[in-house]
C-alpha cells in the first residue's frame, strides 16, 4: 500500500447523458401552460380597459371642472358693475368653445375644420332681495331682474357656467363630460 495510490489521478466521473427524458418540458406541457396564461390574460384584459376608460374619464372631469372654476373665478373677481357681468334680457348668455388648433377658448361658433374640444356656457343673471328669497319647484330663484333694472333694486348676480366635453356620445373613452359651477356677487 504505498503512498503511491494516494498521488495517482482519480478516474474522472462522466456527466449524465443527454436526452434520457429529465431535463426541459415536453411540448404538451409547454402548450398547458401557454393556454392557461392565455386564459388568464384575457381574464385580466377587461380591467385594464376598464382602468384606461376610468382614467380618461376622470381626467375630463379635471379639465372640466378647471375651466368652469378658472372662468367662475375670473367673473367673481370683476366689480359688481363691470360690463361683463352687465344683464341683457332675462340673462346674458355667453358661448365659447376651446379651440383644438389654437388650443384656447374662442368666442363664437366653431368653423367646420376645427370641432371643439370643449363648448363653455356662460349665464349671467341679477336679482334683487325679494327674488332671491323665493323659489319654483325646482329649486331655483325665483325672477331675475331685467336688463334695465335700476341700479339699487340688483342686489347680487348669479354667475353660472356649464363645461362640455366635445366628446362624441358612444365614443370609446366613455360618455361627454358635463359641469356646471353657480356662484352669487352680492353688491
Amino acid at each position: 500500500m504505498g503512498l503511491e495510490n494516494l498521488s495517482s489521478p482519480r478516474p474522472r466521473m462522466r456527466p449524465a447523458e443527454a436526452g434520457n427524458g429529465q431535463s426541459g418540458f415536453s411540448l404538451v406541457e409547454v402548450l398547458i401552460a401557454a393556454g392557461i396564461f392565455l386564459i388568464v390574460a384575457l381574464g385580466v384584459l377587461p380591467i385594464f380597459s376598464q382602468a384606461i376608460v376610468n382614467n380618461r374619464s376622470g381626467a375630463d372631469y379635471t379639465q372640466a371642472t378647471n375651466f368652469a372654476k378658472s372662468e367662475v373665478e375670473r367673473l367673481y373677481s370683476l366689480p359688481f358693475s363691470s360690463p361683463e357681468l352687465t344683464v341683457a334680457g332675462a340673462a346674458t348668455v355667453r358661448t365659447d368653445y376651446f379651440s383644438q388648433k389654437d388650443q384656447k377658448w374662442v368666442v363664437g361658433v366653431p368653423s367646420a375644420g376645427d370641432p371643439p374640444q370643449w363648448t363653455r356656457t356662460t349665464t349671467i343673471r341679477q336679482y334683487g332681495l325679494g327674488g332671491m328669497v323665493d323659489f319654483d319647484e325646482d329649486g331655483t330663484l325665483e325672477g331675475p331682474l331685467p336688463a334695465g333694472a335700476p341700479a339699487s333694486a340688483v342686489h347680487a348676480k348669479e354667475i353660472e357656467v356649464q363645461v362640455v366635453s366635445g366628446r362624441a356620445v358612444g365614443n370609446t373613452f366613455g360618455v361627454a363630460k358635463r359641469i356646471t359651477l353657480k356662484v352669487f356677487k352680492a353688491y
